[in-house]
Parts: C-alpha cells; sequence; structure tokens
C-alpha cells in the first residue's frame, strides 16, 4: 500500500519508526546496563541482536524499488544534500548543547578546547562523537556509494545474492581479524561496509520482489509472531566472540557468531517489517518514519544529556527486575518520542533542507535541490 501524501510505501515508514523505539529504548536501557543491571543487559543484548541491520534492510529495500542508477553528480548532489547536511547539521547542534549543559560524552574530555577539536576531526571522519547515533548515517552513506558503484551489474536474482554472501563472508573474517575501530582506523566506517552491504541487499530484494504490498496484514501479524519467536530463542545463541559489551554492536564491528548473527538480525528485521505491514495505517508511525533522520538525530540529545542521569534516579529508586526495566525504559522511550514530536513540525516548517529534505523550501530559504 502507497501513502497517498507521497508516494511511498507507509509500511516501510512504520517500520522504521518502529525501529526508532527500539533505538531510543536500547539507548536508555544502555545506560542502566552500565549500572551493573542484569535485565537491563538482557533486554540490550535482545534489540541490539537486529535493530541496525533493520535499517540496512530498509535503505536497501527503498533503494531496490527505484530500479534506475542515477546520474554520478546527482547521486553525489542528493547524498551531500540529503545525507552529509543533516549529518553536520545534528552535529553542531549538540556540539553547541555541550557547550551549555553536562552530557555524557565517554570518548571525550570537553573541558578543554583540545576535546572540542578531536571530536571535530572524529566527526570529519565519519565518527560522530558529538552526536553519536548519528554513526549510522555516516555508515549508510559509504553503503550507498558502494551500491552506486556496482548497482549497474547486479542485473539479476543470483548476482545480488552471490554479492551479498561474499561480501558477509569477506567483511566478517576482515573485522575479526583486525580491529579498526580500536585501531583508530575507522573512516566513515568503511571497514564495517562489506557486512551491512550484505543486508542492505537482502533490502534491495525485498524492494525488487514489490513487498510488502503483497502480504496482507493478518499475514504480517502471522510472520510478526513467528520472527518474535525465532529472535526470543537465538538472540542468546550468540555468544560471540564480542567487543567491550557481550552484544552485538555494529559500530564495533562486533557481530559474534558468523551464523547466529545473520540469523537472529535476519528474523528480527523481518519481524519490524512484518509488524510494519501489520500496521500500516497507524498515520503517527508513518510520520515519524518519514521524519526518520530528525529522529534520530535529536536522539542525541537524550543519549548524550538526558538518559544516564535518568537511568541513575531509575536505578537508585525502583526494584532491579526485568518488569521494571521495561516499564522504565518504555515509558522514557515515548516521553522522548512524544517531546521531539513538537520539534520535528518545527524543524520541517523553518530548516527543512537541513534535516533530510533538500527540495522542500524553508522559513529562510529555498530548498537545497532543484529539480
Amino acid at each position: 500500500m502507497k501513502d497517498a501524501e507521497n508516494g511511498r510505501q507507509a509500511a516501510i515508514d512504520v517500520a522504521r519508526a518502529l525501529g526508532l523505539l527500539l533505538v531510543y529504548y536500547g539507548h536508555f536501557v544502555e545506560q542502566i546496563m552500565y549500572l551493573k543491571n542484569p535485565a537491563a543487559a538482557v533486554h540490550y543484548k535482545w534489540i541490539y541482536s537486529f535493530h541496525m541491520i533493520l535499517f540496512f534492510i530498509l535503505s536497501g529495500w527503498v533503494k531496490g524499488a527505484r530500479p534506475s542508477v542515477p546520474p554520478a553528480l546527482k547521486f553525489v548532489q542528493s547524498t551531500l544534500a540529503s545525507r552529509i547536511v543533516p549529518y553536520i547539521f545534528f552535529s553542531i547542534v549538540l556540539a553547541v548543547l555541550s557547550l551549555m549543559f553536562t552530557g555524557w560524552f565517554p570518548m571525550l574530555d570537553l573541558s578543554s578546547a583540545q576535546g572540542y577539536f578531536q571530536a571535530t576531526v572524529s566527526t570529519v571522519l565519519g565518527f560522530p562523537l558529538f552526536n553519536v547515533p548519528l554513526w549510522f548515517v555516516a555508515c549508510l552513506v559509504s553503503v550507498e556509494c558502494l551500491h552506486r558503484l556496482v548497482r549497474a551489474y547486479l542485473d539479476s536474482t543470483v548476482r545480488i545474492i552471490a554479492v551479498a554472501v561474499v561480501c558477509y563472508v569477506g567483511g566478517y573474517l576482515l573485522n575479526e581479524h583486525y580491529f579498526f575501530f580500536g585501531q583508530n582506523m575507522s573512516f566513515w566506517l568503511l571497514h564495517e561496509v562489506p557486512v551491512v552491504y550484505a543486508f542492505y541487499l537482502v533490502g534491495v530484494l525485498l524492494g525488487r520482489s514489490g513487498l510488502p504490498s503483497r502480504i496482507s496484514p493478518t499475514v504480517g501479524v502471522a510472520i510478526f509472531v513467528l520472527a518474535l519467536a525465532a529472535v526470543h530463542f537465538t538472540y542468546d545463541l550468540n555468544q560471540g566472540p564480542f567487543r567491550y559489551l557481550q552484544a552485538v554492536i555494529i559500530l564495533l564491528s562486533g557481530h559474534g557468531h558468523f551464523l547466529w548473527f545473520p540469523f537472529t538480525a535476519l528474523a528480527g528485521s523481518f519481524m519490524i517489517l512484518a509488524l510494519g505491514r501489520a500496521l500500516h495505517n497507524v498515520t503517527l508511525l508513518a510520520f515519524f518514519g518519514r521524519n526518520a533522520i530528525i529522529l534520530l538525530g535529536l536522539n542525541g540529545v537524550f543519549y548524550h544529556f538526558v538518559n544516564a542521569p535518568v537511568a541513575a534516579w531509575s536505578v537508585a529508586n525502583l526494584p532491579p527486575d526485568g518488569w521494571s526495566v521495561f516499564f522504565v525504559s518504555a515509558l522514557v522511550t515515548l516521553v522522548s518520542i512524544g517531546l521531539s514530536l513538537p520539534v520535528i513540525h518545527g524543524l520541517n516548517i523553518v530548516l527543512p533542507q537541513l534535516v533530510g529534505k533538500p527540495r522542500t523550501a524553508g522559513r529562510f530559504f529555498g530548498p537545497l535541490i532543484r529539480e
């Protein structure tokens, strides 16, 4: 089913919004986990077993539904305007906020100009220390550049599958043998690109197949239930080896088991995709999905300034059991998303060109891209 407003598939937008709910939840429960709560660690590992892979599949899905290869100049223009500009904008916003408020920046010392210089250099190199959640945008830019180079050769399902398998195996082995992030060798996450590009190509295949329009909402619910069970019974079978934390962390190229990682990642992604199809008529979720890059950028505000003190309060005042962790994390997630809603509306009115809508005129100046 198409969104009547802009021709996009509403189910994909809803799935993207559901994925962002998991991002907000995961970043909050992470802070509870750091305070030695074992229940939070279970929630964290469950979500991280698939939630970022979902976004690469969704990005490939959208690309797969558009079979034409854009001219090189148009691709560069679009990438700069729709990816790099929001990446820079939300990084600057968080840098300014850090001058006014004390935040949680575990890899930085922002008490001196040297710390700001280090963060600025890191952001330019594709690791956004001022706004860590934006790492996905940096990695997606690298993935889309690779896809632009090889897209013309992916003219059959067999070729797409073959490239996906080669990329996954090669990327997995490369990152298992060399820890690029730990050696300060991470440039726009190029080292992780082969692994996530394999999942991006899964999305391309789905986009070319015409899904999810072929799946009824009822079937979507059935797929959701089966996939949910698959995630629940397999996420902890992946026992590593991981890096720093005992969970899949794409940013650190910590994938874990060669087979259980992709199995659970795909199961979880299909779970959210199916739920997106079942809930495709929920307009509020579709709205959040259409404004995903804004919601991701705003997550940096909560990630760096809000989650840590709220998590500390919850640990000090609430029971440590799993249900308490779930309810407080879900409540903080919903409140954070709710507080973001008027900001999204305001940015879309005043500065849409800087937050992922380069073809839209804002309050102060016209579109960045004119067709």
